[in-house]
């Protein structure tokens, strides 16, 4: 394995001088207000006077670099807590200043960060007068940023953990009692990390990394090893939800990432911490293979893993002794509690993506870096009703089936007169519902050895136009018996009978079984609007219907006669 804590202590010599900069730039008054205001969406964020503080820290107490014990560390830092202090409010609360007043969980997305290098102060203090001055400082600002997250609430499940983390700095330097009562109370809700390694938001792309970050620093400041399950069991589910060109799957996600495109590299820093304390072979391959990318891409929570480094020099040791080993290359599993399935086609380059969501994608396939989605709707009724949100989804014998169920009706007379005239006023809660139509739809996804075949199923209410939607990535060429055409961004067209998508000079897709019936699809009321972005190819059918669409992923190499 790399040795990661080099590759710290480099960072540290590359970046402390730009820090210095920094921290004398928000000196001057006038460019202060100028950087802070540009720094979130245009609005101030003391956290960015406060970053400064932590580097500086790491600066002072890492070997081998120009800054080490130099006081004028200590003195900038001194100064950077300071001028992050008078941004909390009087009860010790942040603001998360886009949308967030008085927030106890973005104090404590703060303190995570800004409290931690305390430690390294209380673990290699030599009791310089500059030492003692800034640790007492950091004393004053964890009470007051303790008080109020031990007091002032919280939003989403992932805030309870981050919450927790935060109050397990300030506890351990504070022995205040009401610090370790609020962890407790959280704790008696349970940590709602499944037996698979999934949060309550299955959030790939943001609020994972959160927890399993929150996770981490909980166990490094409580001394209980037990807060590591959380992340390690996390970090290996995630195994499974990488594409084939280091994206992550996010379209089971709950919050604002879902369908978002983001790299495994975000993971990194979990990985690499893992990688140690387990002596992780597969946990160090993805640590090893990702570092570059995340240094490049993101840089969130590298501080703390600089942190942890000098916590744990003894680690170091381990780095020759961990021989990566590169994960399974097949990680297909079905998650049954948050009604997803991920098939893996490790041979074609290929990922198969079956799930119950909000979204209204209900498939999605990945072929190398090409993304083809699957939308189903019905013109019935309008949204909620209309588009295909699967209800379960259940294992068959050669893949999933999706199963949705919608039902949609009027509204009676009243059997007595109103007291008004007056619409908005009526009690409309005195009317039934009646004239019920229901609308059963099923789609049986089976894999094959080159691609998946949808068969699909749609009763209960007559002559309901639907529509199978295939949207495909632009750039790409459509050859058919008849026409060959180079779709722009927002095509939108009908197939009727097979065709061949070219993605590039030799890979393409294979539709078989196209259906045209009608050609209400593009503005179907109800449905989601075609994708601006993409190429979709609608396929239509009225109900009932009983329809099969083949699609397979090929290459033209595959086609050439064997010697």
């Amino acid at each position: 394995m790399r040795n990661h804590y080099q590759l710290f202590r480099d960072f540290v010599c590359s970046k402390t001088d730009d820090y210095i900069k920094t921290h004398k730039m928000h000196k001057d008054p006038v460019l202060d207000d100028t950087w802070l205001n540009t720094a979130v969406s245009g609005v101030p964020d003391g956290m960015y006077l406060g970053s400064q503080s932590i580097m500086l820290v790491i600066a002072y107490y890492t070997k081998g670099t120009p800054h080490y014990r130099d006081e004028k560390m200590l003195e900038y830092a001194y100064e950077s807590l300071c001028m992050y202090e008078a941004y909390l409010h009087e009860d010790g609360s942040a603001d998360l200043a886009v949308t967030n007043f008085h927030d106890p969980a973005q104090t404590a997305f703060h303190a995570q960060g800004l409290l931690a290098p305390a430690a390294l102060i209380e673990r290699y203090t030599e009791h310089t007068p500059l030492e003692d001055k800034l640790f007492n400082k950091y004393l004053e600002i964890m009470k007051r940023m303790g008080d109020a997250m031990a007091t002032l609430g919280f939003h989403t499940p992932n805030h309870r953990w981050v919450i927790c983390s935060a109050l397990s700095i300030v506890y351990h330097f504070i022995k205040d009692p009401k610090y370790q009562a609020t962890i407790d109370k959280f704790l008696m809700e349970g940590i709602d990390c499944d037996e698979c390694g999934e949060y309550t938001e299955r959030s790939t792309g943001s609020y994972n990394i959160i927890c399993d970050y929150s996770f981490l620093v909980w166990a490094e400041f409580s001394g209980n090893d037990a807060y590591y399950c959380p992340p390690r069991r996390n970090l290996n589910l995630m195994f499974s939800f990488i594409e084939p060109d280091h994206t992550i799957n996010t379209l089971n996600s709950t919050r604002w990432d879902m369908g978002g495109e983001y790299s495994i590299a975000k993971y990194y820093p979990y990985y690499a911490i893992l990688a140690l304390r387990d002596e992780n072979p597969e946990f160090a391959y993805m640590a090893d293979t990702y570092y570059d990318e995340y240094l490049k891409k993101y840089g969130q929570h590298y501080h703390y893993l600089i942190i942890y480094s000098l916590l744990h020099p003894e680690e170091e040791e381990k780095f020759e002794k961990i021989i990566p080993k590169a994960p399974a290359k097949d990680q297909t599993v079905f998650l049954p509690h948050s009604r997803i399935a991920r098939i893996y086609k490790p041979e074609l380059n290929a990922t198969v993506t079956a799930l119950c969501t909000r979204h209204p994608v209900f498939c999605q396939l990945n072929y190398g870096s090409s993304i083809v989605q699957f939308r189903y709707a019905g013109s019935f009724f309008g949204d909620p009703h209309s588009p295909f949100r699967a209800n379960r989804i259940v294992e068959i014998e050669d893949g999933f089936r999706l199963i949705g169920d919608e039902k949609a009706g009027y509204r009676s007379t009243l059997a007595e007169k109103p007291e008004t005239s007056d619409w908005r006023r009526m009690d409309h809660s005195k009317r039934d519902t009646i004239n019920i139509q229901n609308l059963h739809r099923e789609i049986d996804i089976h894999i094959l050895e080159d691609g998946i075949r949808f068969d699909f199923r749609a009763n209960g209410c007559d002559a309901v136009p639907t529509k199978f939607e295939i949207i495909l990535p632009v750039g790409g060429k459509l050859l058919t018996d008849s026409i060959a055409i180079s779709p722009k961004a927002g095509t939108y067209a009908y197939l009727n009978g097979n065709a061949r998508y070219f993605i590039n000079g030799s890979q393409y897709f294979e539709i078989e079984g196209g259906f045209m019936k009608h050609t209400y699809g593009e503005t179907m009321r109800g449905s989601f609007p075609a994708d601006q972005k993409k190429f979709t190819l609608a396929l239509t059918e009225f109900t009932p219907q009983e329809s099969s669409v083949t699609i397979r992923m090929k290459h033209l190499f595959d086609e050439l006669p064997k010697e």
